[in-house]
């Protein structure tokens, strides 16, 4: 594990060139299997990123990259293009997708234990983001986290619109990540699906595959399972808050009802995202919430920034297709945040009331 320390410049520079190094041998290894996907939706093109797991063409990549396609196909780093692929198998949870492509002797990259990994280990992103293939940045493992059910990977190693699906590898060019989000408005602030939910995946493909109309068609059936078992319609994608005029992405899977903030943020808010289980007529779950502050130190007399996350009880008590009303215990005014400790000055007892409309 490399960590980056300057205590004179002479340490620092030799620090830099170990990086630079590590970061070089990890994308000559791991290169030649990272590819470029490439389609059209009928309303416009959308491009990504994938690698190859296996010598007969089997690419891991995100579902979001492909799920909206009516064509599509994979650029291999030699330059050799397969105008189509199918679908062998997909995770919309996790936002994973396996796709094959009729390759013969395919240069797979081998896969790491992401359960192995240290917060601190240097990290490496292999992608083609805004279509710049073989593109390559480092960082570091910055956390693990745990969003909506589902483990992430968080790096500050640089991504961009087209780095989703590409693989994050640890030193020694083992994917230990599938990119798969950057925190809009932040730096250093980027995702990965743990390679190991991948793994799983693999050791349980189902007999046959399927074409990117039977895809689509498969996951406006999975939206359409909670219209069908309890009456409820099909939503809207985004929803404007009455009351601050906020947006919020809402997502219907089954019984699970997953909601997001989307930026502009309110001040110091980093992170919302809502997840619920029906529970009867109603939903019930959590909203968690990352929040920056800053609080004075008495000792030393200067600020001290500092990062909360929180969790607040919510409930959905209707929804409709034009209307969605809900409760979350949260605090009322004058119930102030204690930044220091991560903690409010009172108990949240008080419910407070809250209506969404499409936006």
């Amino acid at each position: 594990m490399l960590v980056m320390r300057c205590i004179a410049s002479t340490v620092c520079l030799a620090s830099f060139v170990a990086y630079a190094q590590l970061a070089t041998e990890v994308a000559q290894k791991a290169g030649p299997s990272v590819v470029f996907i490439k389609g059209s939706t009928g309303d416009g093109q959308v491009s990504g990123s994938g690698f190859l797991v296996s010598s007969d063409g089997k690419i891991v990549t995100n579902l979001h990259v492909i799920r909206d396609l009516k064509s599509g196909g994979v650029q291999l780093s030699t330059g050799e293009i397969y105008d189509s692929f199918t679908v062998l198998a997909f995770d919309e949870r996790k936002d994973l997708a396996i796709i094959k492509v009729a390759a013969f002797d395919a240069p797979a990259i081998e896969l790491g234990n992401s359960n192995q990994l240290v917060v601190g280990e240097a990290l490496v992103a292999v992608g083609s983001p805004r279509g710049l293939t073989g593109t390559v940045t480092a960082g570091i493992l910055s956390a693990v986290r745990e969003e909506a059910g589902v483990k992430l990977l968080q790096t500050d190693a640089a991504v961009n619109p087209g780095n989703s699906g590409g693989p994050l590898l640890n030193g020694k060019a083992q994917v230990v990540g599938v990119v798969v989000a950057k925190l809009r408005a932040s730096e250093g602030l980027n995702f990965a699906v743990p390679i190991n939910y991948v793994r799983g995946m693999l050791a349980d493909l189902p007999a046959a595959p399927m074409d990117l109309q039977t895809l689509r068609a498969k996951l406006e059936t999975s939206k359409g399972e909670f219209k069908a078992k309890a009456g409820t319609p099909v939503l809207p994608e985004r929803w404007k808050s009455l009351s601050n005029g906020l947006i919020r992405t809402v997502r219907l899977t089954g019984d699970h009802l997953y909601v997001e903030l989307v930026p502009p943020m309110p001040p110091g808010s980093q992170f919302q995202m809502y997840e619920m289980t029906r529970q009867g007529n109603i939903f019930v779950g959590t909203r968690r919430d990352r929040a920056a502050c800053t609080y004075r130190d008495p000792w030393f007399g200067t600020d001290v920034q500092n990062t909360c996350n929180m969790e607040f009880k919510v409930e959905i008590k209707s929804i409709t297709n034009e209307r969605i009303e809900g409760r979350i215990l949260y605090p009322e005014k004058g119930n102030n945040l204690n930044c220091k400790k991560c903690s409010f000055a009172k108990s949240l007892t008080q419910w407070q009331e809250f209506t969404w409309i499409p936006e």
